[in-house]
């Protein structure tokens, strides 16, 4: 089992002279905990970064590369559609490092794309330094070993994920993970609701469909479906839909105006809110939300939730051919190895059923307290705060030349 004594909190070492680092980041979760390790990194000392990242690693100081906002896809027919381009951009990456040899290659989740780095970098004498690393254990162990075998240090963020490599013979730290330190609301209920224009005297359900496009088109539907049944038993519920805050027209490669008016529709008071998505979760009765990170944030939060999960039919027979499907689908279940938060998946996923679980919710008092009280069994697995310092040390570590851990 890991030892958490002796781990450090907070950014210990600094480096000896200037070095190059390239950092690489896919999906919106990914892109977030990029940008914030980069401004732990800044404070290392004279660090030249060139990245691979969305919105918010484009928005530090770095030479970004590749804009990788739009790379996310779930299943096969999704994900050969970015095909093309992402075989372009990992043609370009490798004679990029080629070309001008960065002393570090940092990998940060996105693991199908991240991998093939990893192996042009060993190529090449790269040392590599992977933060969220690949781990989908139980559907495709072949790619944990091929991981622990292949990256220098691996930084692993679940105590299971660490000890899943300790025993494939991975140089791998247990350094926690960075929600512990920027999943908090950072306003009180009424200032959110009046930044958002959002009544305080009513509850609110929050919809979160997830940061793909596939994601939007698949799921909003059916939550805003939901929220109407909602809304015509509980007519004093408010809902809404946060999203990240872009400078464009444009969210997760959907036209605001185009959502904006997608939500006019469904018949309910539904309000777009760009924002931090703690603050709303934090202010929300109840979130409707999709598989993912968010889920985790949302329990470390402290809101009850119902986990919605549909990919397209081809996708899911693909599913089913090919791999071992697991038992559960939200982090928070998969984590303490047990249904704390329903799930609904695929042809389960309908307005009736998801309104059935929201009323269940909403009506039982200790089935909601219930799962507030699953939560602390669900942290207690993520660590300590501290993680991007964490991976900092280590990557400073490497650029110093010490990367035998």
């Amino acid at each position: 089992m890991y030892n958490r004594k002796n781990r450090w909190h907070t950014l210990n070492l600094q480096l000896r002279d200037k070095k190059k680092l390239l950092i690489v980041a896919g999906e919106t979760s990914g892109d977030f905990y990029a940008a914030s390790l980069i401004d732990v990194l800044k404070k290392c000392g004279d660090l030249e970064i060139f990245a691979v990242g969305g919105i918010q690693t484009a928005s530090r100081d770095v030479k970004l590369l590749y804009d990788s906002t739009n790379w996310a896809a779930i299943g096969l027919i999704e994900a050969i559609k970015q095909v093309p381009r992402l075989l372009l951009v990992l043609s370009r990456l490798n004679k990029f490092m080629r070309d001008n040899r960065p002393d570090l290659l940092l990998l940060v989740d996105y693991p199908g794309f991240n991998m093939r780095l990893v192996h042009a970098a060993n190529k090449l004498g790269i040392p590599t330094l992977y933060y969220f690393p690949p781990s989908k254990f139980a559907t495709d162990p072949a790619s944990v070993t091929d991981a622990a075998s292949s990256i220098t240090r691996v930084a692993a963020n679940f105590a299971s994920t660490y000890e899943v490599y300790r025993a494939a013979g991975a140089n791998v730290e247990f350094v926690g993970h960075p929600l512990l330190d920027h999943a908090k609301p950072n306003m009180t209920p009424a200032e959110t609701c009046a930044k958002y224009g959002l009544d305080p005297d009513k509850p609110v359900i929050g919809l979160c469909p997830g940061s793909r496009r596939s994601e939007l088109d698949l799921l909003l539907p059916v939550m805003l479906k939901a929220g109407r049944l909602i809304y015509q038993k509980y007519p004093n519920y408010q809902f809404v839909v946060p999203v990240i805050k872009t400078e464009g027209n444009e969210v997760f490669g959907v036209s605001k105006q185009c959502l904006r008016q997608q939500l006019s529709a469904s018949g309910i008071p539904v309000t777009l809110a760009e924002g931090k998505i703690y603050d709303l979760m934090h202010l929300s009765r109840l979130l409707l939300i999709s598989s993912g990170t968010a889920t985790l944030e949302a329990s470390y939060v402290g809101t009850p939730m119902i986990i919605c999960y549909r990919v397209s039919t081809f996708t899911e027979i693909q599913a089913r051919l090919f791999y071992h499907l697991p038992k559960f689908i939200g982090l928070p279940n998969i984590i303490i190895d047990r249904k704390a938060v329903p799930e609904l998946i695929q042809h389960d996923l309908t307005p009736e059923r998801l309104a059935e679980q929201a009323f269940a919710l909403l009506e039982s008092e200790e089935l909601y307290n219930q799962q507030k009280t699953d939560f602390a069994d669900v942290i207690s697995h993520l660590g300590e705060p501290g993680a991007h310092e964490r991976v900092a040390d280590m990557a400073v570590d490497m650029l110093n030349g010490q990367s035998a851990g």
